[in-house]
């Protein structure tokens, strides 16, 4: 079980994401740092021993505007892994994004287009340096005519059968809500799954973490658990 903390960056600094409503995200505001640079933000996760980082670039996801300058700072933190997700530019920009740091490249439903994109990024690059995330808010978020309308489990099969080597589940009705996990959707996404799953999108603290890893979860996704400091220090090194 990894426990990844996430950095949504807008307009060049961290942000508090809210449930997807990305028009209302606010300037990040945190007992871990005292501002919302981005490289501020990674250190004081780097400082709790996390391995792994992932960046959602909300400018590039929303806007379309790539600035591979931010990769290439979080890049040289010194976290074993990167996980960055750039929107369009995941899967039509991939070689450049790995090139400038990131070690995995995140596609998200909500900005793929066709699936056909997605088969020819995974006979480009390398499989295992690909991570794709089942964006939801009370369905599959997706441009991709071949998803839409599907259940989460037929959706993350489909993926499965695509060639993916991991999944990602993030309920953005959740994310930054300290609401808790759907357990219920992601063990509908579990039952139909081999391979490694992240969830994402509501954990509260400890308790909600231990539960998943019960379930057969990989790795979540955390934030305002982490910026509220409901997730300590010794918990965090048990886990990483």
């Amino acid at each position: 079980m990894k426990i990844i903390p996430v950095m949504d960056v807008l307009g060049g600094v961290v942000v508090h994401a809210v449930k997807g409503e990305r028009s209302n995200y606010k300037p990040l505001k945190s007992l871990l740092c005292s501002n919302p640079n981005p490289l501020d933000v990674a250190l004081a996760f780097k400082k709790l021993g996390f391995k792994t980082l992932y960046l959602a670039d909300l400018d590039a996801i929303v806007d379309n505007v790539l600035d591979v300058s931010l990769i290439k700072v979080l890049g040289k933190v010194g976290f074993e892994e990167l996980m960055v997700d750039v929107g369009v530019y995941s899967y039509t920009k991939p070689e450049k994004i790995l090139e400038n740091g990131a070690s995995k490249i995140v596609v998200g439903t909500e900005t793929l287009y066709r699936l056909e994109n997605l088969k020819s990024l995974l006979k480009k690059i390398n499989p295992e340096k690909i991570v794709v995330s089942l964006d939801y808010k009370n369905k599959i978020l997706t441009k991709a005519g071949e998803l839409e309308g599907l259940g989460l489990d037929e959706a993350a099969f489909r993926l499965q059968n695509l060639g993916v080597k991991t999944l990602m589940f993030i309920d953005l009705s959740k994310v930054g809500s300290g609401e808790g996990v759907n357990l219920n959707l992601v063990k509908k996404i579990l039952g139909v799954l081999n391979i490694p799953l992240i969830v994402g999108g509501g954990i509260r603290d400890m308790g909600d973490i231990l539960s998943l890893k019960r379930m057969g979860v990989s790795g979540v996704l955390v934030a305002t658990a982490l910026h509220k400091g409901k997730i300590r220090k010794e918990e965090i090194a048990s886990l990483v």
